[in-house]
C-alpha cells in the first residue's frame, strides 16, 4: 500500500500481505504509526523518506500466520509491518 492509502487506513481495517495475492490469510489493523526517517523499505528494496508502521493481528490457523522472515519458526499473530508490505481488503466505515 502506498503512502496515500496508508494515510486513510484506520484501526479495524482488514488487510493481507501485498506480495502474496493468492493468500487467504487476513489481518485486522490494530494501530499505525507515522515514521519519518530515511530507510530502505524491507520488501521494496528502495530508499524511502517516510513510512507507516502498521500493527496487524493475523487471523486464521496458526500454521498460516505470515512470517516476518524466513528464519521465523514460530511467527506471532501480532506483527508490525511497513505499509509497503500490506494491501487493504476492506476499510472501516466512519
Amino acid at each position: 500500500m502506498n503512502m496515500k492509502d496508508a494515510k486513510k487506513l484506520k484501526a479495524g481495517a482488514i488487510v493481507r500481505e501485498a506480495f502474496f495475492p493468492d493468500s487467504t490469510v487476513q489481518g485486522i489493523v490494530l494501530s499505525k504509526v507515522y515514521v519519518k526517517e530515511v530507510h530502505t523499505a524491507k520488501q521494496l528494496g528502495q530508499i524511502k523518506k517516510e513510512r507507516f508502521n502498521i500493527t496487524v493481528h493475523w487471523l486464521g490457523p496458526a500454521n498460516l500466520i505470515p512470517r516476518m522472515n524466513w528464519n521465523d519458526r514460530s511467527p506471532s499473530r501480532v506483527q508490525v509491518r511497513e505499509n509497503w508490505e500490506l494491501m487493504v481488503i476492506s476499510h472501516v466505515d466512519s
